[in-house]
């Protein structure tokens, strides 16, 4: 099987990101580790903004399948509360999973943000959580507040989690050991912990 060059390329940064994070991402390592010449990645990729924005795409699409594969698990009959929650543990599971990607991700200063691609993928991503969100209000959660202002809030608050955690902050901070004890009390403070009462809605 013949691989181009551009997915070879993708490929050895994909490696290095999992390997030695984001800081590793230069072109000419990019270069080095596909065993090509210095100059080969510009040949592809006008600049190392645009290669990374690529991979950035990459880990898009990937979250999204991720938390799909996560929901598909939920029974038909669960409530949207339950779904939220699914899609919140989904999020938070692949950031821990993958934390030099999640961190990629959102480095707007590395990426170009003029990427058409990586700027779709990244609104896709969002707007699956804001349906999530939308659906929960829709049975009687936060149904006065802006609902991607909402997700915005869910989100902000996810990735300050999956940050500090990685960082190691917030364990030492809390005492927990575990990073599920800390999504529940969030949970718990959002009012997300129990199904809604029937007659929210």
């Amino acid at each position: 099987m013949i691989v181009d060059t551009r997915e070879r390329l993708l490929d050895a940064a994909l490696e290095l990101l999992t390997e030695k994070g984001v800081e590793a991402l230069t072109l000419r390592a990019i270069a080095r580790r596909t065993q090509l010449s210095h100059g080969a990645p510009l040949r592809h990729f006008p600049h190392r903004a645009a290669l990374l924005s690529a991979v950035a795409t990459i880990g898009f699409h990937d979250l999204q399948q991720h938390c799909e594969q996560l929901l598909s698990g939920v029974p038909p009959t669960a409530g949207a509360a339950e779904r939220l929650r699914a899609g919140v543990r989904a999020w938070v599971s692949y950031a821990l999973e993958r934390p030099a990607m999640f961190s990629l991700m959102f480095h707007r200063d590395l990426v170009d943000p003029s990427d058409e691609e990586l700027t779709r993928s990244a609104f896709a991503t969002f707007d699956g959580l804001l349906l999530l969100v939308r659906d929960a209000q829709d049975e009687g959660w936060r149904e006065d507040a802006d609902s991607r202002v909402l997700t915005g809030v869910l989100w902000a608050s996810l990735h300050g989690i999956c940050q500090l955690w990685t960082w190691g902050s917030l364990p030492v901070a809390t005492g927990s050991t575990r990073v599920d004890e800390v999504v529940d009390t969030l949970l718990h403070a959002l009012g997300l912990n129990e199904p809604f009462p029937q007659g929210n809605r």
